[in-house]
This record gives C-alpha cells, sequence and structure tokens, in this order.
C-alpha cells in the first residue's frame, strides 16, 4: 500500500473521460470459471475487490500498433509487449488477478490506451480508484454475505450512504450462473490517480442496475 501512494504522487496525468471502472469479487468469478489462478488464490483476492478494467466510453484501440491490436483481438496476450515499469509489477498482480495471464496487457491495448499514453499512470488511476472501493461498507457488506444471495438494490444503497444520495444509481451489477461477479461503475470527470471516486461518480449519470439478486462467493 505505501508503494502505491508513493507512485501516486509521481503522477500527474490528467485523464479526462467518461469510463466504467469494472471490479470483481474474486471468489463469485472462481464460482463460474476455471481460471488457474483460482486454485491458488492469495488472501487479497478472496477478500477485496479486485480489478477487472477502466474503460473509456465508446473508445477502443487508441493509436494502437496494428500488430498489437491483431495479436489482442486473437487472444495471444503473452505476444503484446510488456507494458509497465517493474516498480509497479507487484501491485498489479495483487489488484489484478488476470495479469497472471496477461488480461492487464489486453485492458491496456483496448481500453488503457485511449485514456493515458502511459501504462503506469493508467494502472496507478485504476489501481487509486478501487483502493478507494476497498475502504467502504461495500467490502464489509460482501465479506459479511459470503455464500448469501443479497439484492443489489442492498448494495446500491451502501453506495449512497458512502457518496451521495443516487450514487448507487451509477452502478451496475453483473451476474453469471446466479452469482454476483462484478461491478461497473459509471465515472466522469478529470480522472487522474488524484482523483476521488466520490467526485467521479458525482460527475456521472446513472446506467441501468443490471441484475438484481445474486449469491456472493465464499
Amino acid at each position: 500500500m505505501k508503494k502505491l501512494f508513493t507512485l501516486l504522487l509521481l503522477a500527474s496525468t490528467l485523464l479526462a473521460q467518461n469510463a466504467i471502472l469494472a471490479v470483481q469479487w474474486f471468489p463469485s468469478v472462481c464460482k463460474v470459471k476455471h481460471y488457474k489462478t483460482c486454485k491458488k488464490p492469495i488472501e487479497y483476492w478472496q477478500t477485496h475487490f479486485t480489478l477487472h478494467g477502466l474503460w473509456p466510453t465508446k473508445k477502443e484501440y487508441c493509436n494502437v500498433p496494428a500488430r498489437a491490436k491483431m495479436l489482442d483481438k486473437k487472444g495471444d496476450w503473452g505476444s503484446l509487449p510488456k507494458l509497465i515499469n517493474p516498480s509497479m509489477t507487484e501491485l498489479l498482480f495483487t489488484y489484478m488477478p488476470g495479469a497472471v495471464i496477461g488480461l492487464h496487457k489486453h485492458e491496456y491495448v483496448k481500453h488503457g490506451s485511449c485514456l493515458s499514453p502511459s501504462p503506469d499512470f493508467y494502472f496507478l488511476t485504476s489501481f487509486s480508484l478501487l483502493s478507494q472501493l476497498n475502504n467502504t461498507p461495500m467490502r464489509f457488506f460482501f465479506l459479511k454475505n459470503r455464500g448469501k444471495r443479497v439484492q443489489t438494490a442492498k448494495i446500491a444503497k451502501l453506495f449512497d450512504k458512502a457518496f451521495f444520495k443516487g450514487a448507487g444509481k451509477r452502478v451496475r451489477f453483473i451476474c453469471e450462473k446466479g452469482y454476483l461477479t462484478e461491478m461497473r461503475i459509471n465515472l466522469a470527470g478529470e480522472i487522474s490517480p488524484q482523483s476521488y471516486l466520490c467526485d467521479l461518480l458525482r460527475e456521472a449519470k446513472p446506467i441501468k442496475r443490471g441484475c438484481t439478486i445474486g449469491k456472493i462467493g465464499r
């Protein structure tokens, strides 16, 4: 965590965009997927929201070389070039389980390239927003209700309490095979590593709720 905040101080690029912050509850993901990371998950993945991606609205593959775009669309993420500074590796594999299989390369090439020309700034921004979310009652609600089916309206109300009335309307809930696997949080404004999640939520428009009931994996 100290490393994250040190890197945040070095980041200054502003990313003025509308975007979706997609976060997952990894225990739920592992109930419906068979990723190799599900076999030996680290404790953080089991107790915190983790990063799927930060997606700019209606933009993809910005100024990306044709070969990188081709490899990404083929799903050959391993052949994509290395992106991040070695000092970021520990953070990446903590906050983003999919990095083990190269998901971070896909996320930057397809989405992050449209938010920042710097992969490091893109991921620092994503990690900062994720960390802010993990310091809210929503994470503790998921921990308390592991193994239970919950109404997503209750989680939306927690967003209202944590941020402001109506914040929960900026969140879409994704369920697969009955499990609540993901939340997609609508954001707007100057998106940077120093941005406050509350401010970005306030500037964003409401989105469709998505699934109404889902089971929280454990």
